[in-house]
């Protein structure tokens, strides 16, 4: 193909030049924050899998690598290919067990990239930080870093002698930048949609941390109870946040021409510290206090003339409300068909929670909850059953969606259950 199709380097799995392949059609990359990364196209050839591509990105003039994970052959039909991030070897390397303590970003980096053959790059400060790594892949382990030390990533890889000479993970604490796209969005406007996501709005939330033994007046364990950290020894005795402004717009109404609070819960199972703890919770609060909304949108419906990438910020002007909402937000997702021109579709605004977010957030929940409850005996078996049913509720639908509306609140009803270990006996 012509135009601004990328060439597409093909390798085996081996990293030996085999030659290039010949799309039969467009060629379709997707990428989001913190999610998936995909190159698809109808293909002359029929690469094996695990195979490699290699292709310069014409927009950006960055390499990129993708791995054959699954090709679909018909009679008589090209070859439909789909290779995701070489990240995706990361999936065949395995942690039995990691305690990363009192660590920069660039030591948990090394410690998760260890034996593999990708080194770590750090931009900017990230404080020190740790988390428990158990029984994991590699990559699920380094999404777990990024989400502790509050960073996202993307692959570099370096290209020498026509092959990859280097694979290295970029961590930055934003990807993208401010090159002045602007949206505006009106009532008639074409290629264009607006979401509003169906995520409760919540004004205020209680913060649970760790649970924690409970000791008698001279700090010796009492045995047989735990109870989950509060924050209101630092927060005039009030275990909640809340933000009046969102509850007057958000809130419940009381009967008598007023406004409640939305009341919500956030757990962090790995927080010890109050002060922290509260930080956190204001933290969780900003994001909940109001509507997740979102912009579909064509490249051709966004003004400035400019590239736009992953992560990137855009202006957004909509006037479909009253008064109109003026915002930056940033690109969470983007979808690009390399053909005879490109053509690009954007995901603005509200960062979706991934398939891989929406499992992770649980198991870090239940491996909490089973560290408990390993030491209480009889209640291991029960415990056991309801991590499965908690397991199970919040699979993802092929394709990667985030579960229904009502698994998710069962989800967290369940794991808020398991949460409670105060009738468990040590």
């Amino acid at each position: 193909m012509g135009g601004t199709a990328p060439t597409l380097f093909w390798f085996d799995r081996a990293d030996e030049r085999i030659g290039i392949l010949h799309p039969a059609g467009a060629v379709e990359h997707r990428e989001e924050l913190g999610g998936e990364d995909v190159l698809s196209f109808p293909c002359l050839e029929t690469p094996e899998k695990y195979d490699r591509i290699l292709w310069r990105d014409p927009q950006d003039g960055r390499w990129r690598e993708h791995v054959v994970v699954r090709t679909d052959e018909a009679l008589g039909a090209a070859c439909e290919v789909y290779a995701e991030s070489s990240l995706c070897d990361l999936l065949g390397s395995y942690v039995e067990e990691e305690r990363v303590s009192g660590s920069g970003l660039y030591g948990a980096l090394g410690v998760v990239l260890e034996g593999t053959r990708w080194q770590a790059s750090t931009l900017g400060w990230f404080g020190d930080h740790g988390c428990y790594i158990y029984h994991v892949n590699r990559l699920a382990a380094l999404r777990r870093v990024c989400e502790v030390w509050g960073c996202e990533i993307e692959p570099a890889i370096a290209v020498s002698g026509g092959c990859v000479s280097s694979r290295t993970v970029r961590a930055v604490a934003a990807l993208g930048s401010w090159r002045g796209a602007r949206l505006e969005y009106g009532r008639n406007m074409a290629g264009c949609t607006r979401t509003v996501a169906e995520d409760e709005v919540f004004t205020a939330l209680y913060g649970y941390g760790a649970g924690l033994p409970v000791v008698d007046e001279t700090g010796a364990f009492t045995g047989g109870y735990r109870r989950k950290l509060t924050f209101g020894e630092v927060n005039g005795g009030v275990d909640w946040v809340g933000d009046d402004e969102a509850r007057l717009l958000w809130g419940l109404p009381d009967g008598s021409g007023g406004r409640v609070h939305r009341f919500g819960e956030v757990t962090f199972a790995d927080v010890e510290d109050p002060e922290v703890l509260l930080a956190r919770t204001q933290e969780a609060l900003a994001e909940t206090c109001a509507p997740l909304v979102s912009y579909e949108v064509d490249a051709v419906a966004l003004s400035g003339a400019v590239f736009v990438g992953l992560g990137d910020e855009v202006a957004v002007v909509d006037s479909s409300r009253d008064p109109a909402w003026r915002l930056r937000a940033r690109v969470v997702r983007r979808v690009r068909l390399f053909g005879d021109a490109v053509e690009a579709r954007y995901s603005i605004g509200a960062v979706p929670r991934t398939a891989f977010a929406e499992r992770s957030s649980v198991e870090a929940r239940v491996a909490a909850v089973e560290d408990v409850a390993g030491a209480a005996g009889d209640t291991v078996a029960a415990v056991g059953a309801s991590v499965a049913a908690i397991e199970q509720a919040a699979g993802v639908a092929a394709g990667g969606e985030v579960p229904a509306l009502a698994t998710k609140e069962y989800v967290a009803q369940q794991i808020a259950a398991l949460d409670d270990l105060s009738g468990v006996e040590f």
